[in-house]
């Protein structure tokens, strides 16, 4: 969401002729939504681990739903005819962070805030490429409707690798049967 909203007032004007300053609805709408629904699936991401849900399954099921959600509506803004309705898919975007961000408060070691810092710094980082990736790529090829779509197959990819590899429990690093059961999965 957040590269799509740097590239979303040229692109808006580009394939839907609207003019962002005068459409405050196609800018601000997702960004509400995004702020409701991540507090919704905090809520409800609690009470499945309070109704005895594991930790490790709530987080993958809400993050490939924070994976799989943007994949879908990026797909379906690729396809959209008209503004009205590019927003309305832009709306479905949000729901990415309702777990993936609280992984780090809920290690609750003294790293956690060294980890959130650098998880945030990665993050930063590839928007940045993100972004200047997708200009280069819309310069390239001419449209929007590529990039979206790659962006999507990029979103079901890291559902598919959160899903296999993340877990919601402690993980000791310094156990040395960790690191051999990290080289099985790769």
């Amino acid at each position: 969401m957040f590269i799509t909203s740097k590239y979303e007032e040229t692109w808006a004007l580009k394939v839907y002729r609207v003019d962002i300053r005068q459409a405050v609805w196609f800018s601000v709408v997702p960004w509400v939504v995004m702020a409701i629904m991540n507090y919704l699936a905090g809520f409800w991401s609690d009470m499945m681990i309070q109704s005895g849900t594991s930790v490790t399954l709530t987080h993958k099921i809400m993050q490939s739903i924070g994976f799989v959600g943007p994949g879908l509506s990026l797909i379906g803004l690729a396809t959209a005819q008209n503004p009205s309705v590019a927003s309305a898919w832009l709306t479905l975007t949000p729901f990415g962070h309702s777990r993936f961000l609280v992984n780090f408060q809920e290690d609750r070691t003294t790293h956690s805030g060294v980890i959130h810092g650098m998880a945030n710094t990665a993050g930063t980082v590839a928007s940045i490429i993100g972004i200047v990736g997708a200009g280069f790529f819309v310069e390239l090829f001419g449209s929007f409707r590529g990039f979206l779509l790659l962006t999507s197959l990029l979103y079901f990819l890291a559902a598919l690798f959160y899903c296999q590899f993340s877990t919601g429990e402690r993980v000791n690093f310094d156990d040395p049967d960790w690191s051999r059961n990290l080289q099985q999965c790769l």
